[in-house]
């Protein structure tokens, strides 16, 4: 069954952000660790080429990604948390499979999308692979440059950013709003980031904005950054979904917001997910 959600002005992307802000500096060091961890995992398949281990790591996604989330949920419920937490989501009963769920959904998106990925730019691929060490760089750039499709870029980003949105809320609505129908929960994703697509492109400037800022730092300020963008997108998750009250694995939540106090929740970065 699909579940209500709000919709929000185009401002509230930068109270969400605000917002992650204020749970991320509770505990900076943790949720710094935190991410750290899951950027490890995501890059175990590139250090170790085993398909068995690329799977694990793929599958592990979601888990890590609840237990980020969680902990910033422990945070507002004003408790404190370490890094083990997580890895709660994997010792927690009733949750686990439809979480394995939708990893191996994800999992599938992924290989399709790299199988369309290679079809769309195979022109490239056979420039890079034919170039030899003697051939000139500059005529290697021109055969790359001829080979390239604006149209086939424009696909597939299009497409890669449909399965973004489709994941993005259907991981949380899986955990905390315990959505056992993976292809609800997509289009239950899909529909959120149509109806609130000011405030979430709003949200994803400014997340594009500090990136690009980061750069020449060699991007080592994600380290910092990047926490704080989860946390907030988890209170853009909160705030959207408030109408249903559920229950965080440690605890039950405090009870609905009513509607005349949603403007203020919101920018305290306090919801009941």
């Amino acid at each position: 069954m699909s579940a209500d959600f709000q919709k929000f002005k185009a401002s509230f992307g930068v109270s969400w952000f605000k917002a992650g802000w204020a749970v991320f500096k509770t505990q900076p060091l943790t949720f710094m660790m935190m991410y750290i961890f899951i950027v490890i995992v995501g890059l175990f398949p590139f250090v170790i080429p085993n398909p068995i281990i690329q799977m694990m790591c793929a599958l592990a996604g979601p888990f890590l990604t609840v237990g980020f989330y969680n902990a910033a949920l422990n945070i507002q419920a004003g408790k404190s948390i370490m890094l083990a937490d997580i890895l709660k989501p994997f010792t927690t009963k009733g949750r686990r499979l439809n979480l394995f769920r939708l990893g191996l959904y994800q999992l599938g998106v992924a290989l399709i999308l790299g199988v369309l990925m290679s079809l769309l730019f195979e022109p490239v691929t056979s420039a890079l692979q034919n170039h030899t060490p003697d051939q000139d760089m500059q005529i290697v750039i021109e055969q790359i440059a001829q080979a390239i499709s604006f149209s086939d870029i424009a696909i597939f980003i299009a497409l890669q950013s449909l399965a973004m949105m489709a994941f993005a809320y259907a991981l949380p609505l899986v955990y905390f709003k315990e959505q056992a129908n993976i292809f609800a929960a997509m289009k239950e994703s899909l529909s959120v980031f149509y109806h609130n697509m000011a405030p979430l492109t709003v949200y994803g400037g400014i997340a594009a904005l500090l990136i690009i800022l980061s750069t020449p730092l060699s991007l080592v300020p994600l380290i910092f950054i990047m926490p704080i963008l989860y946390i907030g997108f988890f209170v853009s998750f909160q705030a959207i979904f408030a109408t249903q009250s559920s229950q965080s694995e440690d605890g039950p939540s405090q009870g609905n917001k009513s509607q005349d106090d949603k403007d203020s929740v919101t920018q305290s970065g306090r919801f009941d997910a």
